[in-house]
Order: structure tokens, then C-alpha cells, then sequence
């Protein structure tokens, strides 16, 4: 009676059925707001819009706020339009940062487990409530531009996505209903607790041995886990908030 009662730890996480509950039919759309560091920006670069999936290879980005910006994706060709500006085009390969957001997100709303497993080594840390999918090319060369993607959010909600560039540069982009708080004077520890907001109330709520096998892994080594993307900017402090 006792082993009938005995609570069950959690199964690991499984990468396969994770993208499996994020994909969603094209079009789709959803709100966000980035934040850039990069060695060459003196503060961090705040903008807000919209993305818009159409569908494998197809994606429009569409900022509005600091200023009017249309980027459209198709397949390997980038079209930029800026208001004021002459518009341009030019190869996605010269975009690295834009290539691994294409592929992610297109792979991801598709459901596409294989065609991002060809081009990415998939690594999945948390339970199904609270999760990050971390995303690493698998092309020595590629990594050298964009070496890694990170995914945070809860159930099947991406909550925000980050990457990390080969020049030092980083974003995170906050998603979904979440982007229109992120304050105008952003801070690392702002930026976090907006990463982790739900995935931390999720686990919260988790029960206690669930939240021990997180993935599989040790209660002492659950601790160690960090469901916010924002590892990704180690480089940046505090003091980046700072004109200098």
C-alpha cells in the first residue's frame, strides 16, 4: 500500500514532445520586445513589434518602436525597409543572428523535431509546466556567428527567446503579452524576472518530488538549473545600463 501511494518522480523532459506543443497552423503572429547588447552599443537597444510566421522559411519582422522597421525572411534572400531609408536586400547568410531566428522559429512553429535536430543540437532542462530548450548549430562554421539559441516559457507558451553571437552580441526577445512590460530602462534583473516569471510560479506549484527530479537530475543539481535565457548575457552588468 505504501509503494502504491509513493509519489511518482517526474519523467525527463523530452525534446520531441516539447516542439511537438509549440508548433501552431501558419499564419501566426505574436507580439515581442528585444532587447541587444553587443561590445559596440554603449547601452543596451530596446525594440518592440510584432513577428509574423507564414509559414517554413517565412518570416516577417516588424518593429515599431523606437523607430518603423519592416524585415521580411524568404527562404535565404532578406529584404530590410526602414522608414526614411532606402530599402535593401541582401543574403540571410550575412545575418546570423536573423538566420537562427528564422530557424528557430520556423522549425519550432511547425513542429518540426527533425529539421531542427539537422541543423541544431537539441538540450531540454525543466518539466512540461517550466522549461528552456537550449539550441546549439551543429556546423562548426555556423557557430562561429551564432553560437547558441535558448527558448524559456511554460506548458506550450514561449516566454522569451535568446541568442548569443560569435562578435560577443546577445538579445533577448520577450514574447507575447509579457514584451509590453518590459520597462523602458531595462536591467539585467528586470529582464530576468520577466524570463522567469511564470516558468518560477509554474515550478513553484510543482509538487515537491517533481520539482526534485527536474529532468531526471538530482534535488541538489535541480537547484543549479536556470530556467531564465539571461545566462546568455553574463557579459553584461548592471553598469551596461550606463551611457559611456
Amino acid at each position: 500500500m505504501t509503494a502504491l501511494l509513493a509519489a511518482t518522480p517526474a519523467a525527463a523532459l523530452d525534446a520531441d514532445t516539447l516542439i511537438a506543443k509549440l508548433a501552431r497552423p501558419a499564419p501566426a503572429s505574436i507580439a515581442f520586445t528585444e532587447v541587444r547588447v553587443s561590445p559596440l552599443l554603449r547601452e543596451p537597444l530596446v525594440i518592440s513589434g510584432e513577428l509574423e510566421f507564414s509559414g517554413p522559411g517565412s518570416l516577417d519582422r516588424h518593429v515599431r518602436k523606437p523607430y518603423h522597421e519592416d524585415t521580411s525572411i524568404r527562404g535565404e534572400s532578406v529584404r530590410v525597409e526602414r522608414e526614411g531609408e532606402q530599402s535593401r536586400s541582401f543574403a540571410l547568410k550575412r545575418a546570423p543572428e536573423l538566420r537562427g531566428l528564422l530557424a528557430g522559429f520556423s522549425s519550432l512553429l511547425s513542429g518540426d523535431v527533425a529539421g531542427l535536430k539537422r541543423s541544431f543540437e537539441v538540450q531540454t532542462q525543466g518539466t512540461e509546466q517550466a522549461w528552456t530548450l537550449q539550441l546549439v548549430p551543429l556546423d562548426a562554421r555556423a557557430r562561429k556567428r551564432l553560437q547558441k539559441l535558448e527558448i524559456v516559457g511554460h506548458d506550450a507558451i514561449p516566454r522569451c527567446f535568446s541568442l548569443l553571437t560569435g562578435d560577443g552580441g546577445a538579445s533577448v526577445m520577450v514574447l507575447g503579452e509579457a514584451a509590453a512590460t518590459v520597462p523602458p530602462e531595462v536591467t539585467l534583473e528586470s529582464l530576468k524576472k520577466l524570463c522567469q516569471e511564470d516558468s518560477l510560479a509554474k515550478t513553484a506549484k510543482a509538487p515537491r518530488r517533481a520539482r526534485a527530479s527536474m529532468s531526471g537530475v538530482s534535488a541538489a543539481q535541480s537547484s543549479q538549473i536556470d530556467f531564465s535565457p539571461l545566462a546568455i548575457l553574463a557579459p553584461w552588468r548592471e553598469s551596461s545600463g550606463r551611457s559611456s
